[in-house]
């Protein structure tokens, strides 16, 4: 590829199918084609790089409706379920403190449930955190 080329990288999660990618000669009609390619096959995910390739983060990310992930936690499992054991573990602490820590086991559990709970809504933030300031960049790389 040369400088100013762009790679759009399909991918999907169906058997059989190799990943394969078009090289186009700016950002823009990249970008159109990715989303044509979206829209005709909604599994699909599409990644722009620049003419070095895959070396580093893709420029853009496109993904269709039908697109199933990497199989990573996803947010809102981090959020609900990081939500619960925070809260859990804070009530159970809370419990075991009215009584004077005369019980003892409400504040050992809801210590073993506030630490995972909090880890959970942590590393979502700083993922949301993360994707705003590369959104702005973004913005800000756009706008110059």
């Amino acid at each position: 590829m040369a400088a100013g080329e762009y790679a759009v990288h399909y991918s999907s999660y169906a058997r059989g199918e190799a990943a394969h990618c078009t090289v186009l000669s700016s950002l823009a009609e990249a970008e159109v084609f990715a989303r044509e390619q979206v829209a005709g096959r909604p599994e699909l995910r599409c990644r722009i790089y620049t003419h070095e390739g895959f070396v580093g983060a893709p420029i853009c990310e496109i993904r269709g409706s039908g697109y199933k992930g990497e199989g990573g936690i996803s947010a809102r499992f981090r959020r609900w379920v990081g939500s619960v054991l925070f809260c859990g573990g804070v009530i159970l602490i809370i419990l075991d403190w009215k009584s004077d820590f005369t019980m003892t086991w409400p504040a050992t559990i809801g210590m073993r449930l506030l630490i995972p709970g909090v880890i959970l809504l942590v590393t979502e933030a700083i993922i949301v955190l993360h994707a705003r300031r590369k959104r702005q960049r973004g913005d800000e790389q756009k706008a110059a």
